[in-house]
């Protein structure tokens, strides 16, 4: 058939496509596959070991962006914030613009990029600024070494498994040149209206009606034709009833009781959730009483439990399980192991309810028909970070006035949402489906790796389009 070549830049794109069913797929279909990455290889084996097979590999070798790419890029997001906040009229949108924090360089950089950014004043001064980009790339040393890498390697397709990493923007441009068909996936339910779209391709992937309409709204430049609707990967995990283990199982495993209705507090990340701790504090607290009642706790597995050690002291009743996840020194150093992916399964299987400020979590546990539950208070008047900031959060608009999730408006509403959630969790989030259908795509049975080797199986047939 052809030649499907992986770009994976960082540990995003492991569970999603090393651990499902795609390589697989692609492979019965005939396609020669080669990844070509920078993971560490103890994930190739474990990917190897569920794909029966072990693909070919090329070193992906990571270069700095040089200051004048960075500048056009950051000043073309700004731009791009600003655009958006207009044409969705959502302010919110602009707390996704990098905080003035770190070394001086960087925030010389940022100042430079925001102050650039403001002057851009409309929308086809936006592509004028990021045709410079992607003029400026390709005259860089990295852009040189992928296009030699490329020529050597002649894939029919180059996949980049997520959209946000920069770093990729210069072997998919390189791809381009080259006649070599390129593709990525849209990572996450709430990334285009944050402006990272750091990379252009022939092909993008997107979960569902409502993201293909959003990818249009915001880069209205993507010709319908090159999005395709296939589902996220992510959410095939759910399907396969085998990475379901009986409560009794599950709970020997990890020390629950199986008579006992268990709640699920997910922690969030440190930016979107400062407080974390003090809402797992506070939930502690509220169901302390219960007899009947077990809290379980995961932190966001790019974090450590250091921020959360009191409550969990205080607190010895909480059921700590922390991600199956290798951790290193920098972000492309973090990824799951595949044991992280039953782990999560089983969670939101077996769970009541899952509780945190806006996880995607809420999701996961819709699949299976249970209702996620939303704090919604401040611990501090006049804070600077808000639970009201978070959920006017612009994918939190998708929701539209749907019942989609239970809501905590303070302390005191936690334990009697939950005891409702546990005795009748149909009189609750009655709109979760609908909503779980619309971010992810309606089911029609097949999976999302299946849609993706399905289209790589016809592309050769559609034509790239021009840069």
């Amino acid at each position: 058939m052809s030649k499907v070549c992986l770009l994976i830049p960082d540990g995003v794109g492991i569970r999603n496509y090393l651990y499902s069913d795609l390589l697989k797929l692609l492979r019965e279909d005939g396609h020669e596959v080669l990844i070509w990455h920078g993971l560490a290889q103890e994930v190739v084996s474990l990917a190897a070991k569920i794909n029966e097979f072990l693909p070919q590999q090329k070193e992906l070798k990571a270069f700095p962006e040089d200051i004048p790419v960075q500048i056009l890029r950051e000043s073309s997001t700004y731009a791009r914030l600003r655009h958006n906040v207009r044409i969705t009229n959502n302010p919110t949108l602009m707390l996704n613009w990098h905080h003035k924090k770190g070394p001086l360089k960087r925030r010389i950089l940022v100042g430079i990029s925001e102050f650039l950014g403001r002057q851009i004043s409309n929308y086809d001064e936006i592509l004028a600024t990021e045709k410079l980009y992607f003029s400026r790339l390709r005259k860089t040393h990295a852009y040189k070494y992928y296009y030699s890498e490329l020529k050597g390697m002649k894939p029919d397709l180059l996949f980049c498994t997520h959209q946000r990493f920069p770093g990729a923007a210069f072997a998919m441009a390189a791809a381009q040149d080259l006649g070599i068909k390129t593709m990525t996936s849209i990572f996450s339910w709430d990334n285009l209206p944050k402006a990272r779209l750091p990379i252009r391709t022939d092909f993008y992937a997107v979960w569902s009606s409502f993201m293909k309409n959003e990818l249009k709204l915001y880069y209205p430049e993507i010709a319908e034709n090159q999005i395709i609707i296939t589902g996220t990967p992510q959410f095939d995990f759910y399907r396969n009833e085998e990475n379901i283990q009986t409560r009794e199982e599950f709970a020997q495993r990890f020390g629950l009781d199986p008579s006992k209705h268990w709640v699920c507090f997910s922690g969030c990340d440190i930016a979107t959730s400062p407080h974390d701790a003090k809402y797992l504090r506070d939930v502690a607290d509220a169901l302390k009483s219960e007899k009947d009642i077990q809290l379980i706790f995961r932190q966001v597995p790019v974090e450590t439990v250091d921020r959360y050690a009191e409550v969990l002291k205080d607190f010895p009743e909480i059921i700590h399980l922390n991600p199956f996840w290798h951790k290193g020194k920098f972000w492309q150093d973090f990824y799951p192991l595949p044991e992280d992916v039953a782990h999560l399964v089983n969670l939101s299987f077996h769970c009541a309810t899952v509780i945190n400020i806006g996880s995607t979590m809420a999701l996961d546990f819709s699949w299976f028909d249970s209702p996620g539950l939303y704090l919604n208070y401040d611990h501090q008047q006049g804070q600077v970070w808000t639970t009201k900031d978070i959920y006017r959060f612009q994918h939190f608009r998708s929701m539209g006035d749907w019942d989609a999730v239970c809501w905590a408006n303070s302390q005191g509403e936690i334990l009697p949402v939950v005891k409702q959630i546990i005795s009748s969790p149909e009189s609750l989030a009655m709109d979760r489906k609908k909503w779980l259908s619309l971010i992810v795509g309606e089911s029609d049975g097949s999976s999302s790796a299946s849609k993706i080797a399905e289209f790589i199986n016809s592309f050769s047939k559609t034509p790239a389009s021009a840069e």
